[in-house]
């Protein structure tokens, strides 16, 4: 059974993949989890923000993330070192596409979406932090 809920899950995100990339006219650019780790990895990725509520992120999140609210993320921008820009994640994507137009419109250009977020990172099998968190 878990198997066959394994495979919606990654249906839908492949599905949910096949449109995302390129951003819409005034949005921010994708990045996908592959890149984004190889990015990590490398040392030059953006700053990870989750949008999330703080229960939300205390409950799982990206390693390292930083938790700006999605309606606070433009007010609180600097707050973050991000010499790489900034990455930002919710659960599946409506909340960091919201934080995300609230910094594009406040003139910060090095501004990406993380494809899938969080649900696409786990998928992924890639480790989270936090207290209802998993590590493959």
């Amino acid at each position: 059974m878990s198997r066959i809920v394994i495979s919606i899950v990654l249906g839908a995100l492949v599905a949910a993949g096949s449109w995302a990339g390129d951003p819409k006219p005034g949005g921010a650019p994708s990045i996908s989890i592959a890149d984004l780790h190889a990015q990590r990895e490398a040392g030059a990725a953006p700053a990870v923000i989750d949008v999330r509520t703080a229960g939300e992120y205390a409950s799982g999140h990206i390693p390292g993330a930083i938790n700006i609210p999605f309606d606070e993320v433009a007010e609180r921008i600097g707050e973050v070192e991000a010499p790489h820009g900034v990455a930002l994640y919710c659960m599946v994507g409506p909340r960091a596409l919201k934080g995300e137009s609230a910094l594009l419109a406040a003139g910060y250009e090095t501004v990406f979406h993380i494809e899938g977020g969080l649900a696409a990172w786990q998928a992924a099998g890639l480790p989270v932090e936090g207290t209802g968190s998993t590590t493959p």
